[in-house]
């Protein structure tokens, strides 16, 4: 064991992953990259409430925002961010182009899409796969 192996130039690039998926009925291919923990961070805290109840602060992440900001930001095409292509939905913001492309699929083409982002951002992995990791 040494610091070595903690030195920046030794953490590993994230590289862009190409997945064929369906999305409005047909086959389309799409580009994800995942996120940093510090951006997921800010995404979360984006996505925080905070209620009172009975003198007690108590924080809660709205889910369903969370996972929409975590495809916009994990996918890389189509660029969700592209006035084009909102222009060419009729909407602003990639919040809203999502909702009207989520508006054209099937629950499970976006449950799909929800996965596949979850995968690329390492959510993927069960307990086991985590336990037998840390053992080698």
């Amino acid at each position: 064991m040494n610091f070595e192996d903690f030195l920046m130039d030794t953490f590993e690039e994230v590289e862009e992953i190409e997945r064929e998926i369906t999305i409005g009925g047909r086959k389309r291919r799409m580009k994800f990259k995942a996120i940093g923990a510090t951006k997921a961070d800010e995404i979360r805290k984006s996505c925080r409430k905070v209620k009172f109840i009975k003198g007690q602060k108590i924080m809660e992440t709205d889910e369903e925002k969370y996972l929409s900001n975590l495809i916009i930001e994990t996918t890389t095409h189509p660029d969700l961010k592209n006035a084009e292509l909102q222009s060419a939905w009729g909407v602003l913001g990639a919040e809203e182009l999502l909702k009207a492309m989520k508006n054209k699929m099937s629950d499970g083409e976006y449950s799909e899409w929800s996965s596949i982002v979850s995968e690329v951002n390492g959510y993927d992995k069960g307990i086991q796969e985590l336990v037998e990791e840390a053992k080698n």
